[in-house]
């Protein structure tokens, strides 16, 4: 949901941007009213300004990211052509109707994901550009080539910073989700990775495998906190090295962590529990409890529920005794 929110929320700002430089050019041409091609250029402007209201309207129905890509190219397009025919109708490339190929080139360079995309996008508007210098009122190449190069400079500069700024939203969203300790997935990583886990769960699987260390407050107590935080390490890097690389291990408490198996049946599940039991036990005794989509329920609260349920069931058993709870795993 908050990836769907970010993607409608770039939309609409991106939208709004339009009908704010549309808008922009329409009281140019209110202002210059006395001018030649005034109302063909109000006309376009307002094109352009319905465009953007249109993928203001859009923004807030939009769902995945191809669709957001296929209305905001679309209202490019609209906006490229618009640009290109209010410079052509307002004297050529030296007109101030021309400043809208700049605007246009911060944007498209500011606001397109891809690289490539980014390029092929800002070479069509220099063609635009290049093309209206060509039909247009004869204008001195010295103009031509300071504004080429202008927007140029404008869209390497724009696109660095913008593709820096990705950059270090990615790695903050990654720390977001991580345990800082561990490395594990935290609890807002193990929401994230599941949130469309369980979605139309029809079949066996994903298998959830909760995770207790046994006495690990007496570990704190008796060797100090550094000790304690080494052994979460260590069980964390004693879980991987027995997992699946699509596996994987979330830090939920202090020393409870969670496990998810993709495409898990209930004995993949019981399997790999006893491969970690066996892991981790190099280092200090854990407890498992386990639980299976759609069987033992279809959300992640649900599996969490049961397997919580199940480990609790094993360290009552170890503590009053039961034989049945010498095994470290409950099913």
């Amino acid at each position: 949901m908050d990836n769907v929110n970010e993607r409608r929320r770039r939309m609409l700002l991106s939208a709004a941007l339009h009908v704010v430089s549309h808008g922009i050019a329409v009281v140019y041409c209110l202002v210059t009213l006395g001018e030649p091609n005034r109302d063909l250029m109000l006309a376009a402007y307002s094109c352009g300004m319905a465009s953007g209201l249109v993928g203001v309207w859009a923004a807030r129905t939009v769902t995945t990211k191809a669709s957001g890509y296929r209305v905001s190219f679309a209202i490019l397009l609209v906006t490229l052509a618009v640009v290109a025919l209010g410079a052509y109708w307002d004297g050529g490339v030296a007109s101030p109707a021309a400043l809208g190929f700049l605007t246009t080139t911060v944007f498209v360079a500011s606001h397109t994901p891809h690289v490539r995309l980014m390029i092929g996008l800002e070479g069509l508007l220099l063609g635009c550009y290049l093309a209206v210098a060509a039909v247009g009122q004869p204008t001195p190449p010295g103009h031509v080539f300071l504004h080429v190069a202008g927007m140029v400079v404008l869209a390497s500069v724009c696109s660095t910073q913008t593709r820096k700024l990705v950059r270090q939203r990615s790695q903050l969203r990654a720390l977001a989700a991580l345990d800082p300790l561990t490395g594990a997935l935290n609890r807002r990583g193990l929401a994230e990775f599941t949130e469309q886990l369980f979605t139309g769960c029809c079949r066996r699987g994903p298998s959830m495998l909760c995770l207790d260390l046994d006495d690990f407050k007496l570990v704190n107590d008796r060797l100090g906190h550094a000790a304690g935080d080494e052994l979460l390490r260590r069980t964390v890097t004693a879980a991987r090295e027995v997992l699946r690389a699509e596996d994987v291990i979330a830090r939920i408490g202090g020393d409870e962590f969670v496990i998810i198996l993709l495409d898990a049946d209930e004995a993949t599940a019981r399997a790999a529990a006893t491969r970690i039991d066996d892991a981790v036990r190099q280092h200090t005794g854990v407890s498992i409890g386990s639980a299976t989509a759609p069987h033992d329920g279809h959300t992640l609260e649900a599996l969490m529920q049961v397997a919580d349920r199940r480990l609790y069931r094993v360290k009552q058993e170890r503590r009053t005794g039961d034989p049945r709870g010498e095994t470290a795993t409950a099913w």
